[in-house]
């Protein structure tokens, strides 16, 4: 008889990463998009005020990534993980309870603290530790769960708010993402020596399917090329995602139709997350870059002409959310060919730096044009899709200096 293979469990360190990264990226920032027009028109908000929330969010997770490296110095990847799912939870009770704009500031401050300390930086390390091979489909896995947090959750978070209240909304869903957040952490283990074992998968495999494990180290000429193109990546992603709902809704979209457009995009964004990590296992990362860089491109070119057009809108949520991962995903993916081992640590912490600057430096844009172009956010989309292109372009340049243009 053939005995049956144990399922290694790095696997399992994979599933509650996934489960982290569901609440500190997909609940507090995917999802967290339904709540914006309810919290400007319940509480008389401008839109540059709505859009401060994202920026006070995006500054405290920039703050946070930079200290990163001093954080899991102080506590292990398993404690720093956990300790950060509690802040998100905390921020939501702070919303939930919020009378005044100070206080949603508050509130956007943890959570992105949360954001900043929780999310791909030490998912991608965890997984940099527990795999050799599969690295890229782990990875994709995590990152797809947070998709997970557009299937049917904004539907149910707009029937919560209309039934409930904005408050009891918040406070509802902290609790269920404590209950997640203690899930992860039972599953998390910060190395595999800590159980007594190796890591998944042999060098000698990953090297027979081509992929480069020396890499080489990026010069500052790289840098200067890279340094753009990064905050190009965190508006197209990060702000680009944000202000979805307020683009649809300035277009004259219903709330629900809203809901469900973002439930389409996030089934999408899942797909396209998992697909990345599995097409560049088998293709170069360089050929990934070019397929999913064209998605992007034309979902966001779709987000720009759409006028209120339903089928317009349902198609530009699907083709945007699969071509995403190219900001997510693509990070990880471009920090393990583009350094040496010994520097993928404080080289996936640069490109989320880099990522969370973009996004900071670019929150409040859409709302500052949306005021100054009558409450359109297209304009905001025309910039996101030059940022798109721009990235692209910029990445395969490195990657045919590099050498891996191929």
């Amino acid at each position: 008889m053939k005995t049956r293979r144990k399922l290694h469990y790095g696997w399992a360190v994979c599933a509650g990463c996934a489960l982290l990264l569901f609440c500190t990226s997909g609940l507090s920032v995917n999802a967290f998009t339904i709540y914006q027009p309810y919290i400007l028109t319940q509480n008389g908000f401008t839109n540059a005020q709505s859009s401060m929330l994202v920026t006070v969010r995006s500054l405290f997770s920039f703050g946070a990534m930079l200290l990163t490296g001093r954080y899991y110095r102080i506590l292990s990847l398993r404690a720093g993980m956990g300790l950060a799912g509690l802040m998100i939870v905390a921020g939501f009770f702070m919303f939930g309870a919020a009378g005044s704009y100070g206080m949603y500031l508050l509130a956007a401050a943890v959570v992105g603290l949360g954001y900043g300390f929780g999310t791909m930086i030490p998912v991608s390390i965890a997984m940099e530790r527990w795999f050799i091979e599969k690295r890229a489909t782990a990875v994709g896995l995590c990152s797809a769960v947070t998709g997970l947090s557009t299937l049917g959750i904004p539907s149910l978070l707009t029937w919560l708010i209309e039934r409930f209240g904005l408050g009891a909304a918040f406070r509802m869903e902290g609790i269920a993402i404590a209950v997640l957040v203690l899930m992860s952490f039972l599953l998390i283990r910060s190395r595999p020596a800590d159980m007594g074992l190796s890591p998944y998968g042999s060098w000698e495999n990953v090297e027979h399917h081509g992929f480069d494990t020396h890499g080489r180290t990026l010069s500052r000429r790289d840098w200067a090329l890279l340094i753009p193109m990064l905050l190009c990546v965190g508006a197209f992603t990060s702000v680009g995602y944000s202000h979805i709902t307020v683009l649809a809704r300035g277009e004259g979209v219903s709330s629900q139709t809203i809901a469900l457009a973002v439930t389409v995009s996030g089934v999408t964004l899942m797909l396209g997350k998992f697909c990345y990590g599995l097409i560049e296992e088998k293709l170069s990362t360089w050929q990934t870059n070019c397929i999913f860089g064209g998605i992007l491109t034309a979902g966001l070119l779709l987000c720009c002409v759409f006028r209120g057009n339903t089928a317009l809108l349902m198609l530009a949520m699907i083709v945007y959310g699969l071509g995403l991962p190219l900001g997510t995903v693509g990070l990880t993916a471009w920090a393990g060919d583009l350094s040496a081992p010994e520097q993928y640590d404080d080289t996936i912490r640069r490109f989320q730096v880099g990522y969370a600057a973009g996004g900071l430096a670019f929150s409040t844009l859409p709302g500052l044009l949306a005021d100054r172009f009558g409450g359109s956010y297209v304009p905001a989309y025309i910039f996101f899709t030059a940022c798109a292109v721009f990235s692209v372009f910029a990445i395969q340049l490195i990657y045919r200096r590099a050498g891996h243009s191929s």
